[in-house]
């Protein structure tokens, strides 16, 4: 069976997504959705961000996808229940790695980046209060990065991280979990930084469901791909495909 699968995000982080699900699942069409004249959400009201989603969501039903895949950890804690209650598709979203983080680095402090409106959205809390990791966590509410990463502005990406990474130091922590898939386009600069830092994203475990649940037949077929980018530009779509050609990189690879 040939899967349809749509990928939406604020803007470019869930390109970072894309690029797992084409090696997973190769043989599949995809819609991107880049929801530019919104973003970011990271900072908005969330019943706004929910807005946003179901429209989103509605455009791929047009198209007759079969699989949802909402590339953006603010977006998912926002709309991810809600959408499911309303559409009868297959609707996955992310998570923040603060699971495999814990277990795999016990009483270690971590460092956790994500916008405003994932860190105090429900999920978040219940998540960390699960893992009883409450203490151990440093939450770090980066707002605004997601823009920036966007515009490809690594003089402000400078500027910016400068102060995480002057706090991380004094606090001796190495341990690090995006939880933003547009940070995930970054992590060059985090390695560049210390190459001793152990990152953590929630990509790959989203990917690994999404794979687990549209099974699909192999076949020799190239894998189609529609971009839409809500008030784009052509400059904006020359960014998208650079982030969607980004190869996936090994934790020396950054450092080389």
């Amino acid at each position: 069976m040939i899967h349809k699968i749509g990928v939406m995000d604020s803007g470019f982080g869930g390109l970072s997504v894309l690029n797992e699900l084409t090696k997973q699942i190769p043989n599949a069409d995809y819609f991107y959705y880049g929801d530019l004249k919104n973003s970011p959400y990271g900072s908005k009201d969330p019943a706004e961000v929910y807005n946003f989603c179901e429209e989103i969501c509605d455009f791929f039903i047009s198209k007759q996808v079969n699989g949802i895949v909402i590339a953006c950890n603010t977006a998912t804690s926002v709309a991810i229940e809600k959408l499911r209650k309303k559409l009868s598709i297959p609707i996955f979203g992310m998570e923040p790695a603060i699971k495999p983080a814990v277990l795999e680095n016990p009483n270690e402090n971590i460092a956790v980046l994500a916008t405003p409106l994932t860190l105090n959205e429900k999920k978040f809390l219940d998540l960390e209060k699960k893992l009883q990791a409450e203490t151990n966590l440093k939450l770090f509410s980066c707002d605004g990065l997601a823009s920036l990463i966007d515009k490809r502005d690594s003089i402000g990406l400078d500027e910016y991280l400068e102060p995480i990474f002057n706090t991380l130091d004094s606090e001796s922590i190495k341990t690090i979990v995006l939880g933003c898939t547009h940070y995930v386009h970054i992590k060059n600069l985090f390695f560049k930084k210390n190459p001793n830092y152990k990152i953590y994203d929630g990509n790959e475990g989203t990917v690994r469901q999404v794979a687990r649940n549209l099974i699909s037949i192999p076949m020799d077929r190239e894998s189609k791909l529609d971009i839409f980018l809500n008030g784009g530009s052509e400059s904006d779509f020359e960014t998208a495909y650079f982030y969607l050609n980004q190869t996936t990189q090994s934790e020396q690879d950054y450092v080389k």
